[in-house]
């Protein structure tokens, strides 16, 4: 393969890993070492439930992230040069997953080692050694719904904003038989077909949103009403004790840029003899693409959707529930195709099998529930987040002594593997800075590594 093709390549694996893997990495350092934790005064208050804009500020607070990893990145990085000895995919995809932002405290052992293949007339084994790692069981699947930065403005219980928004999900799988031989090093046999299937989709669009925030509910205990009213808990429904509801909805309008998918698989079967004087294997590969772009065939798209919460609040105890993107569906005009190789002829013959076709896209909700409970300088909290390709739960503590921090926690990730983390912060007047600890599994081995995250924080 000629050499920039092969640097384009590693480009395209690069990014479309870091479209995915890297959403997953937290820079909230008060967050991330209480578990990872959603409450209504914390970085995922205007993410996770809209209800959570309703809520007073009272003590809550702003990160900004420190990119400490940087240092570390370039003292140490793989190179991107495929002529290079050193040259490493492996690496370039744990880059991908991680991006420098956070210091690496441990790594999983690197994918390395020697690939032997074994080779006779009638038999074929090829032993990847440590690469098998990199090999997973299950389908591979990634993706996600990713909200790029909003862009808009509030008048009391009123706001809107403008939300670009993108959503891909990749389903790619190896058949038993090729997944075996390349797992297990177990030999190629004659007339049998080793293939994979891959189904992905991706669609861009911009959420025109306009949402309401209300208060139905407020009530405070007797004692409370005799408070300090310079005390910022004072209104803070979390610490004051009051009986609170709050409720929102926010109508979302979406104008849709682009939308693909494919749905495809391929493979080869072995013939009699592995390697005979014929064609040792015939080649078989078809996809069914569908597509549509403004500007291009079937234009833009159109569609509704909603982002809904509530949050309540008893004696300082917290209970969310919020839903985003619900009932999110964009209509199209599509062109489907159909993409068949032919072995004989060595290429590809497409057929236009339709111009215009309605068809109607879905973004999927997700769904954040979490309960907090704050005892003077002490909170605990936990929540469930359940998305179109995952299901996640955080666990978190956090006890302040004085200007010291202490905070503990605990998730389970995207791949069902619970992690641990911990951190401390350490304020001064309306500054703080912490840190946090933590293990993930976001490399290519799927393996338990450990990493450091630093913040400042705005309270």
């Amino acid at each position: 393969m000629p050499n920039h093709c092969r640097r384009v390549a590693v480009v395209c694996v690069v990014a479309a890993a870091f479209a995915t893997s890297a959403q997953a990495q937290m820079l909230d350092a008060r967050r991330l070492g209480m578990g990872g934790v959603a409450t209504s005064d914390n970085g995922a208050s205007r993410t996770a439930n809209v209800a959570f804009r309703a809520v007073p500020a009272g003590r809550g607070t702003h990160s900004i992230p420190l990119p400490i990893g940087l240092i570390q990145y370039a003292n140490d990085h793989p190179t991107f040069d495929t002529d290079d000895p050193d040259f490493n995919i492996f690496k370039i995809l744990d880059l991908a997953s991680n991006p420098p932002l956070t210091l690496s405290l441990s790594k999983p052992d690197e994918v390395s080692g020697d690939i032997s293949i074994f080779v006779a007339r009638d038999s074929l084994s090829v032993d990847l050694d440590d690469v098998r790692r990199a090999i997973p069981e299950e389908a591979w699947k990634m993706g996600g719904v990713y909200h790029l930065m909003a862009i808009g403005f509030g008048v009391k219980n009123f706001f809107v904003q403008v939300v670009p928004t993108i959503h891909v999900r990749n389903e790619f799988d190896l058949d038993d038989p090729l997944r075996r031989a390349l797992r297990d090093a177990e030999p190629f046999t004659g007339n049998t077909r080793y293939g994979t299937s891959d189904e992905g989709v991706a669609q861009a669009a911009v959420a025109w949103q306009a949402g309401m925030t209300l208060r139905p509910l407020y009530r405070l205990p007797a004692d409370a009403n005799e408070g300090d009213q310079d005390d910022p808990s004072a209104d803070d429904p979390r610490r004051n004790g009051a009986t609170a509801f709050y409720m929102g909805a926010a109508p979302k309008y979406y104008w849709g840029l682009a939308y693909g998918s494919v749905r495809g698989q391929g493979g080869i079967t072995t013939g009699d003899t592995l390697f005979g004087s014929g064609d040792p294997v015939a080649i078989d590969m078809t996809a069914l693409t569908r597509h549509a772009a403004i500007g291009q065939d079937g234009g833009s798209g159109h569609g509704f959707g909603a982002d809904v919460g509530g949050v309540f609040f008893y004696k300082n105890l917290e209970l969310g529930v919020g839903v985003n993107d619900l009932g999110s569906e964009i209509d199209w005009k599509t062109t489907v195709k159909q993409h068949v190789y032919s072995d004989s002829l060595n290429e590809f013959t497409t057929t236009t099998l339709g111009k215009d076709i309605d068809f109607t896209s879905r973004i999927p909700a997700a769904l954040t529930v979490n309960v907090a409970k704050r005892m003077g300088s002490m909170m605990v909290a936990a929540d469930f987040v359940d998305t179109e390709l995952k299901t996640m739960v955080h666990l978190g503590v956090e006890r302040w002594l004085g200007m010291l921090a202490i905070r503990g926690g605990a998730y389970r990730d995207a791949n069902g593997r619970w992690q641990a983390t911990g951190g401390t912060g350490l304020r001064f007047g309306g500054i703080g800075v912490d840190l946090a600890v933590a293990t993930h599994s976001r490399n290519v081995e799927e393996e338990r590594a450990a990493e450091l995250c630093a913040s400042l924080t705005l309270y």
